[in-house]
């Protein structure tokens, strides 16, 4: 994914990657500059794969869909990823639906959603 310049979307669900996973998938984002779309939906990820992907929101600005419904992040999760949301600008599409999420969490979305114009 570092040096591919060709591929736009990545579909990994149902694979149980978890959060290790995760972490080498955001590694290779990190630089990567045409991957636009990244379906990591029912992958066993949690708190520690979503502060990757909130890490990798901060520095990767093609990606515009995120679909990540059915991993258990929880709100803390879900805080890192609205955390990258404030540096990103491209993302148009956030699946986050059955991922444990509280009312802490949707305060968490709303606030994110305020400071981001385009989801």
């Amino acid at each position: 994914l570092m040096v591919n310049n060709s591929l736009k979307e990545l579909r990994m669900r149902g694979n149980e990657i978890g959060d290790e996973g995760v972490l080498s998938v955001c590694e290779g984002l990190q630089c990567n500059k045409t991957l636009t779309k990244l379906h990591i939906d029912e992958c066993g990820i949690l708190q520690k794969g979503a502060s990757c992907l909130g890490e990798l929101l901060k520095v990767n600005n093609s990606l515009k869909e995120l679909v990540m419904w059915g991993n258990q992040i929880g709100d803390e999760g879900v805080l890192s990823v609205c955390e990258g949301l404030q540096c990103h600008k491209t993302l148009t599409k956030l699946n986050i639906w059955e991922c444990g999420l509280s009312v802490k969490g949707a305060t968490y979305i709303s606030q994110a959603l305020m400071g981001n114009q385009t989801l």
